[in-house]
Protein backbone atom coordinates (compact mmCIF):
# COMPACT_ATOMS: atom_id res chain seq x y z
CA UNK A 1 0.00 0.00 0.00
CA UNK A 2 1.05 3.27 -1.18
CA UNK A 3 2.08 6.09 1.39
CA UNK A 4 0.35 9.48 0.50
CA UNK A 5 2.94 12.44 0.11
CA UNK A 6 1.73 14.90 2.64
CA UNK A 7 3.06 17.43 4.56
CA UNK A 8 5.51 16.28 7.44
CA UNK A 9 5.14 17.23 10.71
CA UNK A 10 6.96 19.51 13.08
CA UNK A 11 7.24 18.14 16.88
CA UNK A 12 9.82 18.94 19.65
CA UNK A 13 13.19 16.90 19.57
CA UNK A 14 13.38 13.66 21.15
CA UNK A 15 9.94 14.08 22.50
CA UNK A 16 8.07 10.25 22.39
CA UNK A 17 6.30 9.16 19.43
CA UNK A 18 2.98 7.03 19.71
CA UNK A 19 5.15 3.81 20.82
CA UNK A 20 7.48 5.55 23.20
CA UNK A 21 9.94 5.92 20.50
CA UNK A 22 11.82 9.33 19.73
CA UNK A 23 11.02 8.35 15.69
CA UNK A 24 9.43 10.27 13.61
CA UNK A 25 6.00 11.42 14.44
CA UNK A 26 3.44 9.85 11.76
CA UNK A 27 3.20 12.29 8.44
CA UNK A 28 -0.39 13.70 8.17
CA UNK A 29 -2.37 11.61 5.87
CA UNK A 30 -1.60 8.50 7.60
CA UNK A 31 -2.90 6.21 10.29
CA UNK A 32 -1.72 7.86 13.21
CA UNK A 33 -2.01 5.75 16.79
CA UNK A 34 -3.85 8.25 19.13
CA UNK A 35 -6.77 9.15 16.52
CA UNK A 36 -5.02 11.39 13.89
CA UNK A 37 -6.00 11.89 10.47
CA UNK A 38 -6.23 8.56 8.31
CA UNK A 39 -5.08 8.30 4.94
CA UNK A 40 -8.15 9.83 3.62
CA UNK A 41 -7.42 12.84 5.24
CA UNK A 42 -6.48 16.29 3.65
CA UNK A 43 -3.58 16.20 1.33
CA UNK A 44 -1.39 19.21 2.45
CA UNK A 45 1.31 21.19 0.57
CA UNK A 46 4.90 19.61 0.82
CA UNK A 47 7.26 20.73 3.03
CA UNK A 48 10.87 21.74 1.85
CA UNK A 49 13.51 23.14 4.30
CA UNK A 50 15.84 25.22 3.30
CA UNK A 51 19.14 25.15 5.47
CA UNK A 52 21.13 28.61 4.84
CA UNK A 53 19.89 32.22 4.93
CA UNK A 54 22.01 34.10 2.21
CA UNK A 55 20.95 35.00 -1.12
CA UNK A 56 21.19 31.34 -2.57
CA UNK A 57 19.24 29.92 0.24
CA UNK A 58 16.65 33.08 -0.16
CA UNK A 59 16.39 32.79 -3.81
CA UNK A 60 15.69 28.96 -3.79
CA UNK A 61 13.27 29.72 -0.79
CA UNK A 62 11.15 32.72 -2.93
CA UNK A 63 11.37 29.84 -5.88
CA UNK A 64 9.85 27.22 -3.79
CA UNK A 65 7.16 29.51 -2.30
CA UNK A 66 6.16 31.00 -5.83
CA UNK A 67 5.47 27.13 -6.97
CA UNK A 68 2.93 26.83 -3.79
CA UNK A 69 5.64 24.54 -1.91
CA UNK A 70 5.30 25.08 2.06
CA UNK A 71 9.33 26.48 2.86
CA UNK A 72 10.60 26.76 6.29
CA UNK A 73 14.35 28.40 5.91
CA UNK A 74 16.34 27.88 8.60
CA UNK A 75 19.53 30.39 9.34
CA UNK A 76 22.40 30.08 11.78
CA UNK A 77 23.07 33.63 12.94
CA UNK A 78 20.48 36.55 13.98
CA UNK A 79 20.23 38.09 10.02
CA UNK A 80 19.26 37.27 6.50
CA UNK A 81 22.05 37.71 2.99
CA UNK A 82 25.33 36.20 4.15
CA UNK A 83 27.13 38.18 2.10
CA UNK A 84 25.09 40.72 1.40
CA UNK A 85 24.69 42.74 4.60
CA UNK A 86 23.48 46.74 4.42
CA UNK A 87 25.28 49.31 7.60
CA UNK A 88 25.53 52.89 8.27
CA UNK A 89 28.92 54.94 8.58
CA UNK A 90 28.45 58.67 9.63
CA UNK A 91 24.81 58.60 9.05
CA UNK A 92 24.52 57.11 5.39
CA UNK A 93 23.43 53.79 4.38
CA UNK A 94 26.46 51.79 3.01
CA UNK A 95 26.57 48.28 1.84
CA UNK A 96 29.36 46.23 3.92
CA UNK A 97 28.93 43.17 2.00
CA UNK A 98 28.72 42.91 -1.82
CA UNK A 99 27.64 45.90 -3.65
CA UNK A 100 26.82 45.33 -6.95
CA UNK A 101 24.56 42.70 -9.01
CA UNK A 102 26.14 41.74 -12.73
CA UNK A 103 24.02 42.41 -15.78
CA UNK A 104 25.34 40.10 -18.40
CA UNK A 105 24.14 37.18 -15.84
CA UNK A 106 20.92 38.28 -15.39
CA UNK A 107 19.35 36.35 -11.98
CA UNK A 108 20.22 39.14 -9.25
CA UNK A 109 18.78 41.95 -11.56
CA UNK A 110 15.45 40.00 -11.87
CA UNK A 111 15.39 38.77 -8.47
CA UNK A 112 15.39 42.73 -7.30
CA UNK A 113 12.42 43.43 -9.86
CA UNK A 114 10.47 40.59 -8.85
CA UNK A 115 10.52 41.80 -5.42
CA UNK A 116 9.55 45.17 -6.26
CA UNK A 117 13.11 46.97 -6.06
CA UNK A 118 12.84 47.12 -9.89
CA UNK A 119 12.94 50.95 -9.89
CA UNK A 120 16.16 51.32 -7.24
CA UNK A 121 18.30 49.87 -10.00
CA UNK A 122 20.91 52.08 -10.63
CA UNK A 123 23.75 52.00 -12.84
CA UNK A 124 27.07 53.43 -11.73
CA UNK A 125 28.36 56.79 -12.12
CA UNK A 126 31.97 55.70 -12.80
CA UNK A 127 33.41 52.29 -14.12
CA UNK A 128 37.31 53.05 -14.64
CA UNK A 129 39.17 51.80 -12.50
CA UNK A 130 42.85 51.40 -12.36
CA UNK A 131 45.58 48.48 -11.11
CA UNK A 132 48.46 49.89 -8.31
CA UNK A 133 51.82 48.58 -9.65
CA UNK A 134 55.12 49.91 -9.35
CA UNK A 135 54.60 52.84 -7.63
CA UNK A 136 51.64 54.29 -9.54
CA UNK A 137 47.91 53.81 -10.96
CA UNK A 138 48.09 52.15 -14.08
CA UNK A 139 45.57 51.20 -16.78
CA UNK A 140 43.63 47.71 -15.92
CA UNK A 141 45.29 44.94 -18.73
CA UNK A 142 42.83 43.27 -20.56
CA UNK A 143 42.21 39.70 -22.06
CA UNK A 144 39.59 38.37 -24.32
CA UNK A 145 38.65 41.85 -25.27
CA UNK A 146 37.46 42.70 -21.89
CA UNK A 147 39.78 44.01 -18.85
CA UNK A 148 39.35 42.10 -15.60
CA UNK A 149 36.09 44.35 -14.61
CA UNK A 150 34.31 43.34 -18.28
CA UNK A 151 34.89 46.29 -20.18
CA UNK A 152 35.12 45.67 -23.72
CA UNK A 153 38.75 46.41 -24.78
CA UNK A 154 40.22 46.15 -28.36
CA UNK A 155 42.96 44.01 -29.92
CA UNK A 156 45.04 47.33 -30.02
CA UNK A 157 44.37 48.29 -26.38
CA UNK A 158 44.79 45.16 -25.44
CA UNK A 159 48.69 44.94 -25.97
CA UNK A 160 48.99 48.42 -24.80
CA UNK A 161 47.44 48.37 -21.62
CA UNK A 162 49.36 44.49 -21.25
CA UNK A 163 52.48 46.59 -22.12
CA UNK A 164 51.95 49.23 -19.49
CA UNK A 165 51.09 47.48 -16.29
CA UNK A 166 53.08 44.23 -17.18
CA UNK A 167 56.08 44.53 -19.17
CA UNK A 168 58.15 41.78 -17.78
CA UNK A 169 55.41 39.70 -19.31
CA UNK A 170 56.72 40.42 -23.02
CA UNK A 171 60.25 40.81 -21.92
CA UNK A 172 60.12 37.09 -20.44
CA UNK A 173 58.20 36.47 -24.04
CA UNK A 174 61.72 37.25 -25.79
CA UNK A 175 63.29 34.71 -24.03
CA UNK A 176 60.24 32.19 -24.12
CA UNK A 177 58.86 30.42 -27.41
CA UNK A 178 56.10 28.78 -26.18
CA UNK A 179 54.63 32.50 -23.77
CA UNK A 180 55.46 34.41 -26.63
CA UNK A 181 53.04 31.69 -28.92
CA UNK A 182 50.42 32.08 -26.28
CA UNK A 183 50.83 35.97 -25.98
CA UNK A 184 50.20 36.38 -29.59
CA UNK A 185 46.97 33.33 -29.38
CA UNK A 186 45.63 35.54 -27.29
CA UNK A 187 45.75 38.51 -29.00
CA UNK A 188 44.39 36.84 -32.65
CA UNK A 189 41.43 35.29 -30.65
CA UNK A 190 41.25 39.33 -28.75
CA UNK A 191 40.61 40.45 -32.67
CA UNK A 192 38.80 37.78 -33.48
CA UNK A 193 36.18 38.41 -30.94
CA UNK A 194 35.82 42.08 -31.52
CA UNK A 195 35.48 41.14 -34.85
CA UNK A 196 32.53 38.99 -34.73
CA UNK A 197 31.07 41.43 -31.86
CA UNK A 198 31.55 44.36 -34.11
CA UNK A 199 29.47 42.44 -37.07
CA UNK A 200 26.92 41.58 -34.29
CA UNK A 201 26.44 45.27 -33.59
CA UNK A 202 25.85 46.40 -36.88
CA UNK A 203 23.14 43.83 -37.66
CA UNK A 204 21.19 44.52 -34.59
CA UNK A 205 21.61 48.22 -35.63
CA UNK A 206 20.36 47.46 -39.16
CA UNK A 207 17.57 45.47 -37.94
CA UNK A 208 16.53 48.24 -35.40
CA UNK A 209 16.14 50.89 -38.08
CA UNK A 210 14.27 48.71 -40.37
CA UNK A 211 12.03 48.19 -37.52
CA UNK A 212 12.12 52.08 -36.82
CA UNK A 213 11.13 52.50 -40.54
CA UNK A 214 8.10 49.61 -40.91
CA UNK A 215 6.37 51.25 -37.79
CA UNK A 216 6.82 55.13 -39.46
CA UNK A 217 5.67 53.86 -42.43
CA UNK A 218 2.31 52.52 -41.10
CA UNK A 219 1.75 55.58 -39.19
CA UNK A 220 2.18 58.03 -41.93
CA UNK A 221 -0.20 55.38 -43.90
CA UNK A 222 -2.25 55.47 -40.84
CA UNK A 223 -2.41 59.28 -40.63
CA UNK A 224 -3.34 60.14 -44.60
CA UNK A 225 -6.66 61.22 -44.67
CA UNK A 226 -9.97 59.23 -45.23
CA UNK A 227 -8.39 56.14 -42.70
CA UNK A 228 -9.26 57.92 -39.19
CA UNK A 229 -12.95 55.07 -39.64
CA UNK A 230 -10.79 52.08 -40.99
CA UNK A 231 -10.93 49.33 -38.51
CA UNK A 232 -7.51 49.45 -36.70
CA UNK A 233 -6.28 52.58 -38.12
CA UNK A 234 -7.94 55.13 -36.23
CA UNK A 235 -7.30 58.58 -36.50
CA UNK A 236 -4.55 60.48 -34.19
CA UNK A 237 -2.32 63.66 -33.49
CA UNK A 238 1.25 61.97 -35.14
CA UNK A 239 3.37 62.13 -31.89
CA UNK A 240 6.72 60.91 -33.93
CA UNK A 241 7.69 57.31 -35.07
CA UNK A 242 7.19 54.34 -32.48
CA UNK A 243 9.78 52.64 -30.75
CA UNK A 244 9.54 49.79 -28.47
CA UNK A 245 8.53 50.52 -24.67
CA UNK A 246 10.89 50.31 -22.08
CA UNK A 247 10.30 47.39 -19.66
CA UNK A 248 8.70 48.94 -16.56
CA UNK A 249 10.59 51.18 -13.71
CA UNK A 250 13.22 51.56 -16.55
CA UNK A 251 13.67 55.08 -18.93
CA UNK A 252 15.69 55.01 -22.33
CA UNK A 253 18.86 55.73 -22.23
CA UNK A 254 19.52 59.29 -22.30
CA UNK A 255 22.43 61.24 -24.40
CA UNK A 256 25.86 59.96 -23.70
CA UNK A 257 24.85 56.59 -21.35
CA UNK A 258 26.44 53.62 -23.06
CA UNK A 259 28.24 55.23 -25.75
CA UNK A 260 31.59 54.17 -25.24
CA UNK A 261 33.41 51.21 -24.58
CA UNK A 262 35.00 52.40 -21.28
CA UNK A 263 32.49 54.90 -19.79
CA UNK A 264 29.34 52.99 -19.69
CA UNK A 265 27.49 55.82 -17.44
CA UNK A 266 27.43 59.72 -16.54
CA UNK A 267 29.92 61.32 -14.49
CA UNK A 268 29.28 61.37 -10.74
CA UNK A 269 27.17 64.33 -10.56
CA UNK A 270 24.45 63.84 -12.90
CA UNK A 271 21.44 62.77 -11.22
CA UNK A 272 20.62 59.36 -11.21
CA UNK A 273 23.04 58.25 -13.46
CA UNK A 274 21.97 60.09 -16.96
CA UNK A 275 23.08 63.40 -17.91
CA UNK A 276 20.43 65.75 -18.49
CA UNK A 277 17.81 63.45 -17.14
CA UNK A 278 15.00 63.63 -14.38
CA UNK A 279 16.40 62.65 -10.55
CA UNK A 280 16.51 59.05 -10.13
CA UNK A 281 16.01 58.30 -13.94
CA UNK A 282 17.79 54.53 -14.65
CA UNK A 283 18.46 51.98 -17.39
CA UNK A 284 19.39 48.52 -17.98
CA UNK A 285 22.38 49.75 -20.58
CA UNK A 286 22.87 47.64 -23.98
CA UNK A 287 25.97 45.94 -23.20
CA UNK A 288 26.52 45.27 -27.10
CA UNK A 289 27.47 48.91 -26.92
CA UNK A 290 29.57 49.14 -24.36
CA UNK A 291 27.94 50.29 -21.51
CA UNK A 292 28.76 48.87 -17.53
CA UNK A 293 28.31 45.55 -16.57
CA UNK A 294 27.25 46.03 -13.18
CA UNK A 295 24.38 47.80 -11.51
CA UNK A 296 23.44 48.80 -7.36
CA UNK A 297 20.55 49.61 -5.73
CA UNK A 298 19.36 52.25 -4.23
CA UNK A 299 20.19 52.02 -0.72
CA UNK A 300 22.63 49.55 -1.07
CA UNK A 301 22.79 46.26 -2.35
CA UNK A 302 22.31 44.69 0.87
CA UNK A 303 18.75 45.30 0.44
CA UNK A 304 18.05 42.88 -1.75
CA UNK A 305 17.82 40.15 0.97
CA UNK A 306 15.61 41.63 3.35
CA UNK A 307 13.22 42.28 0.27
CA UNK A 308 13.48 38.73 -0.42
CA UNK A 309 12.89 37.75 3.05
CA UNK A 310 10.14 39.82 3.52
CA UNK A 311 8.39 38.20 -0.32
CA UNK A 312 9.27 34.77 1.37
CA UNK A 313 7.32 35.85 4.15
CA UNK A 314 4.33 37.40 2.10
CA UNK A 315 3.64 33.71 -0.09
CA UNK A 316 3.70 32.09 3.24
CA UNK A 317 7.65 31.04 3.97
CA UNK A 318 8.40 30.66 7.70
CA UNK A 319 12.04 32.21 8.50
CA UNK A 320 13.20 30.96 11.38
CA UNK A 321 16.71 33.25 12.60
CA UNK A 322 19.27 31.74 14.94
CA UNK A 323 18.03 28.16 14.35
CA UNK A 324 20.72 26.23 13.13
CA UNK A 325 20.42 22.79 11.54
CA UNK A 326 22.09 20.16 13.72
CA UNK A 327 21.82 16.85 12.32
CA UNK A 328 19.94 15.48 8.71
CA UNK A 329 18.38 12.13 8.55
CA UNK A 330 16.69 10.37 6.04
CA UNK A 331 13.93 8.44 7.05
CA UNK A 332 11.23 6.30 5.12
CA UNK A 333 8.87 9.15 4.34
CA UNK A 334 11.39 11.96 3.93
CA UNK A 335 14.14 14.18 5.46
CA UNK A 336 14.59 15.06 9.40
CA UNK A 337 16.10 18.05 9.99
CA UNK A 338 16.92 18.48 14.11
CA UNK A 339 17.45 21.48 15.55
CA UNK A 340 17.47 22.56 18.82
CA UNK A 341 14.18 23.24 19.41
CA UNK A 342 12.83 20.63 17.83
CA UNK A 343 12.78 18.26 14.69
CA UNK A 344 11.62 19.53 11.00
CA UNK A 345 10.50 16.71 9.02
CA UNK A 346 9.75 17.48 5.05
CA UNK A 347 9.71 16.65 1.81
CA UNK A 348 12.81 17.55 0.67
CA UNK A 349 15.88 19.80 1.66
CA UNK A 350 18.08 22.77 0.03
CA UNK A 351 21.85 22.73 1.67
CA UNK A 352 22.87 26.75 0.70
CA UNK A 353 25.17 26.65 3.40
CA UNK A 354 29.08 27.31 3.24
CA UNK A 355 30.67 23.90 1.86
CA UNK A 356 32.32 22.47 5.78
CA UNK A 357 28.65 23.13 7.07
CA UNK A 358 27.11 20.65 4.47
CA UNK A 359 29.80 18.59 5.12
CA UNK A 360 29.28 18.07 8.31
CA UNK A 361 25.35 17.75 8.10
CA UNK A 362 26.13 14.82 5.39
CA UNK A 363 28.61 13.21 7.02
CA UNK A 364 25.88 10.26 8.26
CA UNK A 365 24.08 9.83 5.37
CA UNK A 366 26.72 10.60 2.61
CA UNK A 367 30.11 10.21 3.71
CA UNK A 368 31.93 10.25 0.37
CA UNK A 369 29.89 13.40 -0.85
CA UNK A 370 31.06 15.02 2.81
CA UNK A 371 34.68 14.15 2.39
CA UNK A 372 34.82 16.11 -0.67
CA UNK A 373 32.85 19.29 0.39
CA UNK A 374 35.51 19.30 3.62
CA UNK A 375 38.55 19.91 0.94
CA UNK A 376 36.70 22.85 -0.24
CA UNK A 377 39.37 25.92 0.54
CA UNK A 378 38.18 29.25 2.16
CA UNK A 379 39.54 32.56 2.22
CA UNK A 380 38.85 35.72 4.51
CA UNK A 381 39.11 39.31 4.47
CA UNK A 382 38.17 42.35 5.69
CA UNK A 383 36.37 45.56 4.88
CA UNK A 384 37.72 48.81 6.40
CA UNK A 385 34.97 51.51 5.30
CA UNK A 386 35.93 54.95 6.11
CA UNK A 387 34.11 58.34 5.55
CA UNK A 388 35.88 61.73 4.93
CA UNK A 389 35.44 65.26 4.48
CA UNK A 390 35.01 66.15 0.92
CA UNK A 391 37.14 69.50 0.69
CA UNK A 392 39.96 67.19 2.55
CA UNK A 393 40.32 65.66 -1.39
CA UNK A 394 40.53 68.66 -3.23
CA UNK A 395 43.63 68.40 -5.38
CA UNK A 396 43.86 64.70 -5.34
CA UNK A 397 43.64 63.63 -8.97
CA UNK A 398 43.56 60.29 -8.47
CA UNK A 399 40.11 60.18 -7.37
CA UNK A 400 38.93 62.02 -10.21
CA UNK A 401 36.36 59.86 -12.96
CA UNK A 402 37.48 56.46 -11.25
CA UNK A 403 35.67 53.86 -9.32
CA UNK A 404 39.11 52.64 -7.18
CA UNK A 405 42.06 50.60 -8.30
CA UNK A 406 43.16 46.64 -7.76
CA UNK A 407 46.08 45.71 -6.10
CA UNK A 408 47.94 42.52 -7.65
CA UNK A 409 49.71 40.17 -5.19
CA UNK A 410 53.73 40.39 -4.33
CA UNK A 411 53.89 44.07 -4.37
CA UNK A 412 54.21 44.42 -0.93
CA UNK A 413 50.98 46.32 -0.04
CA UNK A 414 48.39 45.19 2.83
CA UNK A 415 45.08 46.25 1.14
CA UNK A 416 44.30 44.23 -2.43
CA UNK A 417 41.69 46.78 -3.64
CA UNK A 418 39.78 49.99 -3.07
CA UNK A 419 36.67 51.42 -4.28
CA UNK A 420 35.64 54.63 -4.65
CA UNK A 421 31.76 54.57 -3.29
CA UNK A 422 31.08 58.16 -3.45
CA UNK A 423 32.29 58.06 -7.33
CA UNK A 424 31.00 55.04 -7.65
CA UNK A 425 27.27 55.26 -6.61
CA UNK A 426 25.12 58.84 -7.34
CA UNK A 427 22.91 57.53 -4.40
CA UNK A 428 25.24 57.69 -1.95
CA UNK A 429 27.15 61.24 -3.17
CA UNK A 430 23.76 62.60 -3.33
CA UNK A 431 22.81 61.49 0.55
CA UNK A 432 26.45 62.00 1.39
CA UNK A 433 27.06 65.77 0.19
CA UNK A 434 30.06 66.85 2.83
CA UNK A 435 31.65 62.98 2.42
CA UNK A 436 33.41 61.19 0.63
CA UNK A 437 33.33 57.57 1.26
CA UNK A 438 35.53 54.50 0.46
CA UNK A 439 36.43 51.37 1.00
CA UNK A 440 39.44 48.98 1.15
CA UNK A 441 39.86 44.94 1.25
CA UNK A 442 42.24 43.31 3.24
CA UNK A 443 42.99 39.84 3.26
CA UNK A 444 44.30 37.63 0.39
CA UNK A 445 44.24 33.22 0.41
CA UNK A 446 46.77 32.01 2.50
CA UNK A 447 47.48 35.28 4.17
CA UNK A 448 44.41 36.01 6.13
CA UNK A 449 46.70 36.31 9.64
CA UNK A 450 46.64 40.02 9.43
CA UNK A 451 43.08 39.88 10.05
CA UNK A 452 44.09 39.11 13.55
CA UNK A 453 45.26 42.19 14.20
CA UNK A 454 43.01 45.16 15.99
CA UNK A 455 40.37 48.02 13.93
CA UNK A 456 42.60 50.50 14.42
CA UNK A 457 45.40 48.60 13.28
CA UNK A 458 43.63 47.15 10.02
CA UNK A 459 42.70 51.40 9.30
CA UNK A 460 46.22 52.46 10.46
CA UNK A 461 47.29 50.17 7.67
CA UNK A 462 44.38 50.95 5.06
CA UNK A 463 45.33 54.46 5.18
CA UNK A 464 48.88 54.27 4.87
CA UNK A 465 48.29 52.16 1.31
CA UNK A 466 45.69 54.86 0.12
CA UNK A 467 48.11 58.16 1.18
CA UNK A 468 50.86 56.12 -0.91
CA UNK A 469 48.41 55.58 -4.16
CA UNK A 470 46.70 58.34 -3.92
CA UNK A 471 48.54 60.95 -1.79
CA UNK A 472 45.63 61.13 1.07
CA UNK A 473 47.00 62.38 3.85
CA UNK A 474 43.50 63.38 6.07
CA UNK A 475 42.27 61.28 8.48
CA UNK A 476 38.97 60.14 8.48
CA UNK A 477 35.83 61.11 10.33
CA UNK A 478 34.41 57.89 10.91
CA UNK A 479 35.39 54.38 10.28
CA UNK A 480 34.02 50.47 10.15
CA UNK A 481 35.88 47.64 9.87
CA UNK A 482 33.61 44.12 8.63
CA UNK A 483 35.59 40.74 8.95
CA UNK A 484 34.39 38.10 6.62
CA UNK A 485 35.82 35.21 8.40
CA UNK A 486 35.76 32.02 5.82
CA UNK A 487 33.95 34.23 3.34
CA UNK A 488 34.44 33.05 0.04
CA UNK A 489 35.10 29.91 -1.37
CA UNK A 490 38.72 29.32 -2.97
CA UNK A 491 38.32 27.17 -6.32
CA UNK A 492 41.66 25.15 -6.53
CA UNK A 493 42.28 22.97 -9.89
CA UNK A 494 39.68 20.21 -9.97
CA UNK A 495 37.27 22.29 -8.88
CA UNK A 496 34.21 21.38 -11.64
CA UNK A 497 35.23 17.79 -10.81
CA UNK A 498 34.78 18.16 -7.60
CA UNK A 499 31.45 19.62 -7.38
CA UNK A 500 30.11 17.03 -10.38
CA UNK A 501 31.47 14.37 -8.14
CA UNK A 502 29.52 15.72 -5.16
CA UNK A 503 26.57 15.77 -6.48
CA UNK A 504 26.56 12.64 -8.22
CA UNK A 505 26.94 11.30 -5.00
CA UNK A 506 24.13 12.83 -3.74
CA UNK A 507 21.95 12.25 -6.50
CA UNK A 508 20.73 8.47 -4.54
CA UNK A 509 19.26 10.75 -1.62
CA UNK A 510 15.68 11.98 -3.02
CA UNK A 511 14.60 15.41 -2.48
CA UNK A 512 18.37 17.05 -1.68
CA UNK A 513 20.21 19.54 -3.31
CA UNK A 514 23.34 21.95 -2.63
CA UNK A 515 23.64 24.98 -3.77
CA UNK A 516 25.68 28.53 -2.70
CA UNK A 517 28.69 30.53 -3.41
CA UNK A 518 30.84 26.67 -3.42
CA UNK A 519 29.60 25.69 -6.32
CA UNK A 520 29.04 27.18 -9.25
CA UNK A 521 30.98 30.63 -8.75
CA UNK A 522 31.01 33.30 -5.81
CA UNK A 523 28.98 36.03 -7.48
CA UNK A 524 25.83 37.55 -6.36
CA UNK A 525 24.08 36.60 -9.67
CA UNK A 526 25.55 33.21 -8.93
CA UNK A 527 24.67 32.33 -5.97
CA UNK A 528 21.21 33.05 -7.07
CA UNK A 529 21.12 31.25 -10.31
CA UNK A 530 22.80 28.42 -8.03
CA UNK A 531 19.53 28.84 -5.42
CA UNK A 532 16.83 28.77 -8.17
CA UNK A 533 18.32 26.01 -9.86
CA UNK A 534 18.01 23.67 -7.18
CA UNK A 535 14.87 24.95 -6.33
CA UNK A 536 13.84 24.08 -9.87
CA UNK A 537 15.10 20.56 -9.10
CA UNK A 538 12.83 20.15 -6.58
CA UNK A 539 10.11 21.29 -7.96
CA UNK A 540 10.32 19.31 -11.14
CA UNK A 541 10.97 16.40 -8.59
CA UNK A 542 8.10 16.80 -6.98
CA UNK A 543 6.10 16.89 -9.62
CA UNK A 544 7.38 14.17 -11.01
Amino acid sequence: MSVPTTVSAVRPAGRPGPDGATGPAPRPGTAAASGGPDASGPTLARHIVVIGGGIAGLAAAHRLTGAGLRVTLLESTGRVGGKLRSGEIAGTPVDLGAEALRVPRPEAVDLARAVGLGDRLRVPAATDAALWTRGALRPIPSCRGRDVLGRARTADTYEVSLRAAVPQLFEAARHDGALLTGVRAVRRRTAEQQRRAAEERQAVERRRIAEERRIAEQRRLADRPGTAGQPGLPGRARSGPLVPRPRSGFTRPGPGAGAGADVGCAGPESAGGLPGGPRGAHTIPDLSRGGPDYLGLDGGAGTLAGAVADAVRAAGGEILRNTPALALTRGPYGWEVRTAARTLLCDGLVLATPAWTAATLLAAEAPLAAAELSEVAYASMALVTMAFRRSHLEGLTAFDGRCGFLVPPGDGHTIKASTFLTRKWDWLSERAKDLFLLRTSIGRYGQEEILYLDDADLVSAALRDLGEATGLTARPVATDVTRWIGGLPHYAVGHPARVTRVRNGLSTLPGLRLCGAAYDGVGVADCVASGQRAADEIIAAEAA
